[in-house]
């Protein structure tokens, strides 16, 4: 009988811990990526300060003249578009194994190829920012139903080494990204227009599937000396 209610309790202890783990991953979920959460649970040093040198592709979505377009609608109202426009990228964006690295007011950062880098990452990126621009109708659609205006966004995606890791301090640290090619990212991004997905050329030297390209151009930046060439994609691979 004694071994029993230890067994028992054993049980009891073991089912908790379980819901305890399930939970924190459920709430932290909501502020970090699935990988990121693992990453941190699972490996004693995942907290750690530091980080390594990574290939990766950035992407930066951002809504256009959503600034001068909120100056005319209710507080309520913004936060409605904002919400029903981020959780549907964010659904996209994770579905295609992206992490989201932060919401900047209605611009989104995502990354992909950290902390898990795979073949595809850079393809992946572009794959998802198509999918984004495809949601905007859907978007759109609800926000005319109720009385709300269109958005539009453009899209920006950049492939370079970054480092990526825990920056910050011991009691406050994020799991980020650092490095040139975050600053050429945000410089593209402003040159895009609503509805445009614009890549830099080391974006498009690292697909692997066949995409429909157009208008190459070279644009001067603020702030780098060097000019970028950028491709806009305009279809799914063949």
């Amino acid at each position: 009988i004694e071994r029993k209610r230890w067994h028992d309790k054993e049980e009891q202890y073991r089912q908790q811990l379980e819901r305890n783990e399930k939970f924190i991953r459920a709430t932290f979920g909501r502020y970090l990526s699935d990988e990121i959460v693992t990453d941190i649970l699972e490996r004693p040093e995942g907290l750690e300060l530091g980080g390594d040198l990574r290939k990766v592709s950035i992407m930066l979505s951002d809504i256009r003249g959503f600034t001068t377009l909120s100056e005319h609608l209710e507080p309520s109202q913004v936060v409605t578009i904002i919400n029903r426009y981020l959780g549907a990228m964010t659904d996209i964006i994770m579905a295609h194994q992206g992490t989201i690295d932060e919401f900047i007011g209605d611009a989104i950062l995502a990354v992909f190829g950290a902390p898990q880098y795979r073949d595809d990452d850079a393809d992946r990126a572009v794959q998802c920012a198509l999918a984004m621009q495809a949601a905007m109708a859907d978007i759109n659609a609800r926000n005319e139903a109720e009385g709300l205006p269109a958005i539009s966004t453009g899209i920006a995606i950049n492939t370079g080494d970054v480092i990526a890791g825990n920056i910050g301090s011991e009691r406050r640290s994020k799991y980020g990204f650092v490095g040139h090619p975050m600053n050429v990212t945000s410089r593209i991004e402003d040159f895009t227009a609503g509805g445009e997905i614009l890549i830099s050329d080391s974006t498009l030297q690292a697909l692997q599937g066949d995409y429909a390209v157009s208008n190459s151009q070279k644009i001067n930046v603020k702030g780098i000396n060097a000019a970028i060439l950028v491709h806009q994609i305009m279809e799914t691979p063949a």
